[in-house]
């Protein structure tokens, strides 16, 4: 019986390549209008940061700059906008990409042991470690294979980075800018992301120069705990409220004197059971943001919460009752400096919950409910804003004159609403700029806001593995695909290399998938 199911297995697997051979000269015409308009801007977004030098060594954005952001946003890139297209990483990435990439990442490695010989600051750390260890997962080659230029090794700087990160967390849970000594929600989030994706480095079955495992149990303990730690803080010192006058409290709240921006603002809410973040946690007179809301979502998840976890409910009723996708105007008194940095981790947190596939118990909220209470319902909030519909709206004019409807053929829901508006921002020189574009932080080149926007535009999650591979060995083969095919019906997690249609369960589709995108002609090795 075990010969007959192995006969089959190859069957299929010949079907496979048969297959593959004849779909992927079809594979544009399934792409809907709004996708091609998608990839179009991805691949004019990313067009403009590499002409800004993001990718140079070292970085034309400064030390401090958004290197690490710029970094994944092309790691991350798709073959085209079909959301089923796994990110391209390293090994699918063009020869020039794959040459930016190599410069960019011995940029990181040079200065990521050192911190560039200014220490421990959050945003760079922990944007460089989830960009380096995507690199490195996605089949970026390591110091042997950079030229001589890199001075040591990936896995040394990522444990330098992790280890640095590691050591900055404070007894609270959180982390400051330089070091511990506040409980800052924004460098928190961003030092989690890091060493979220290191956790998956420290997990894969890959090995660097001289055969070192990237697997490290040790460093992945370390990473866990603060990632748990992290989560904790989110749930003690989750608080009702909203840092904005015009937060739509009406439950009504206190005014409470202090000196930060939301600190003078009636705390009230719009229900009992939801909680939010702010900028700080709330003994600092922050109260609950969309942005650190929603990173706190996913700061929760990476510690281990799922979407049914009680306080992650309560984030994401926050988020509901305050949704919004055009601009933050009337729910931040930041304005809008945070803007692209919401979209991100707001769809950000929803993908992962989404790739995750756990079942939303009855009555909980779901990924996909953002946008689905009108205004006026209760509890009502003037400035919530609902789902747009795509086909309600034309062509968005830098790429085309296509009438009403053009959009028809998407589904309404969080990715057309950021993704669209996104679209309205793009100059003709493949910034996000222009248009509807409300402002941003303004930091070299606006590349945290453009690479916001090309995260979200490539539904990414901040960590990349070389789908497919599942050996290990840098290759898609026949190999592969027998694993693959081995593991049909199999539940997986949301970076489960067998599972580039991120559905949470390997399938058939899966298979088919990676036979498309095979090293070699055949799938043979």
């Amino acid at each position: 019986m075990l010969n007959v199911f192995r006969a089959q297995r190859r069957i299929l697997i010949g079907a496979l390549i048969g297959s593959a051979l004849s779909a992927t000269a079809g594979i544009a015409w399934a792409l809907t209008p709004f996708q091609i308009d998608v990839a179009t801007a991805i691949n004019n977004g990313l067009a403009y940061m590499e002409s800004t030098g993001a990718y140079s060594n070292p970085s034309s954005l400064g030390w401090e700059g958004a290197s690490g952001l710029a970094m994944e946003a092309l790691l991350e890139k798709r073959a085209s906008g079909n959301p089923s297209d796994p990110p391209q990483g390293y090994a699918g990435a063009t020869a020039a990409e794959q040459g930016y990439l190599r410069t960019a990442a011995t940029y990181i490695i040079n200065n990521g042991v050192t911190g560039g010989g200014r220490g421990f600051y959050a945003y760079t750390d922990g944007s460089w470690l989830f960009a380096l260890s995507s690199y490195a997962l996605s089949g970026g080659p390591d110091q042997s294979g950079l030229g001589g230029a890199a001075t040591t090794t990936i896995k040394a700087a990522i444990d330098g980075m992790v280890n640095r990160i590691v050591a900055n967390q404070n007894v609270n849970g959180y982390w400051c800018y330089t070091a511990g000594n506040c409980d800052d929600s924004s460098t928190t989030q961003f030092a989690s992301a890091g060493l979220y994706a290191a956790s998956i480095f420290y997990q894969s079955n890959k090995s660097g120069d001289g055969g070192v495992p990237f697997a490290d149990p040790a460093q992945l303990a370390k990473v866990n705990t603060a990632l748990q730690n992290a989560r904790n803080a989110y749930a003690t010192n989750a608080t009702q409220g909203s840092d904005s006058p015009s937060g739509c409290n009406v439950l009504g709240g206190t005014l409470i004197p202090g000196s930060n921006p939301s600190a003078n603002y009636p705390q009230g809410t719009l229900s009992a059971t939801e909680h939010g973040h702010g900028y700080h946690e709330v003994d600092s007179f922050y109260y609950p943001s969309l942005p650190q809301t929603a990173s706190g979502i996913y700061v929760q998840l990476f510690g281990g919460a799922t979407v049914n976890t009680p306080m992650v409910q309560s984030y994401m009723e926050w988020v509901k009752d305050h949704y919004r996708w055009d601009n933050l105007s009337a729910f931040s008194p930041w304005g809008n400096n945070t803007y692209g940095y919401y979209l991100w981790s707001s769809f950000k947190a929803m993908e992962l919950i989404r790739q995750a596939a756990v079942p939303v118990n009855a009555g909980n909220i779901g990924p996909n409910d953002f946008g689905t209470l009108p205004a006026a319902s209760a509890p009502a909030c003037q400035y919530r804003e609902v789902n747009k519909n795509p086909a309600a709206y034309p062509q968005v004019p830098l790429f085309g004159n296509g009438g009403v409807g053009y959009y028809a053929a998407e589904t309404a829901g969080q990715y057309f609403d950021y993704a669209h508006q996104i679209l309205t921002m793009q100059c003709a020189n493949g910034s996000f700029t222009c248009g509807t574009y409300p402002g941003s932080w303004g930091d070299a080149f606006n590349t945290s806001h453009n690479a916001y926007s090309l995260l979200v535009l490539q539904r990414a999650t901040g960590v990349v593995t070389q789908v497919c591979d599942v050996n290990g060995d840098g290759e898609i083969d026949k190999l592969d695909l027998a694993l693959i095919t081995k593991s049909i019906g199999t539940h997986v997690g949301p970076t489960d290399v067998r599972n580039p249609t991120r559905s949470g369960i390997v399938s058939i589709t899966d298979a088919r998938q990676c036979a498309v995108v095979c090293t070699h002609p055949l799938c043979v090795h």
